[in-house]
């Protein structure tokens, strides 16, 4: 009787898996948990992370990064040894807040801004919304009389899925920022505007590469040396 049981709870357990493959099920709970709709934004950030904007030595820089904290973790002076840097990455930030924080940075008279966000803003931000928030940047800059250069968006890995419960659904955030980068892509390319592929160097299959990453999102000392190279060859292109 116990191995009949057994056996029927297997058949059933493999019915029930067949069932969900078959109805696409594990892609409509990820769109009912992450509804694709514009999420509310609380930009009011601590002191400790917004008082940079108020510092006086960020009057007259060559180079303004701006970002998340993967802007954030770069220790961009010491990377591309320099001293006229500003790094504007701010932990956990979205492009709206992003976009928000542009304020602080007019008339800086920076010569150019690498640009990147959007990971914290996916799944739970419709596409548009975030390449729509990427354009207001870029314009921005140009209305600064600098030069945008677009960072596109780097996919995770598998084990940001065991430090961040959001990113469990790690293939279809990467599906996302596929679509999104393809798009941003396009958009630099008919405007003439720089963008950077770091998926090109650190990523595999569309998959950010466990050597390059400390928990499936953020990025090891080799990743940032990967990023500085790219980031260099466009300063001297530029002649910055």
């Amino acid at each position: 009787m116990k191995n009949a049981l057994k056996y029927i709870n297997i058949i059933t357990l493999i019915l029930l898996i067949l069932i969900a493959i078959e109805y696409n099920i594990p892609q409509k709970v990820y769109k009912k948990v992450f509804s694709e709709k514009q999420t509310s934004l609380d930009c009011n950030y601590s002191l400790d992370q917004f008082d940079f904007h108020f510092r006086a030595e960020s009057d007259s820089p060559k180079i303004i990064m701006l970002g998340n904290s993967l802007i954030r973790g770069g220790d961009w002076d010491s990377l591309l040894n320099r001293k006229d840097i500003l790094n504007r990455g701010i932990s956990g930030d979205r492009m709206g807040c992003i976009c928000e924080r542009l304020t602080y940075l007019s008339n800086k008279k920076a010569k150019i801004w690498f640009i990147e966000g959007g990971i914290n803003d996916l799944p739970a931000t419709k596409i548009d919304s975030i390449f729509n928030q990427y354009k207001t940047i870029v314009d921005f800059v140009k209305n600064e009389n600098a030069i945008p250069v677009i960072s596109l968006i780097v996919y995770i890995s598998p084990k940001a899925g065991e430090f961040y419960p959001a990113r469990t659904f790690y293939k279809q955030i990467n599906q996302s920022i596929k679509i999104l980068n393809k798009m941003l892509v396009q958009y630099a390319s008919e405007n003439k505007i720089h963008y950077i592929d770091l998926n090109s160097v650190v990523s595999k299959n569309d998959l950010l590469q466990d050597e390059y990453t400390t928990d499936g999102v953020h990025l090891t000392p080799e990743g940032y040396q990967k990023w500085t190279e790219l980031i260099n060859a466009l300063l001297i292109k530029n002649k910055i």
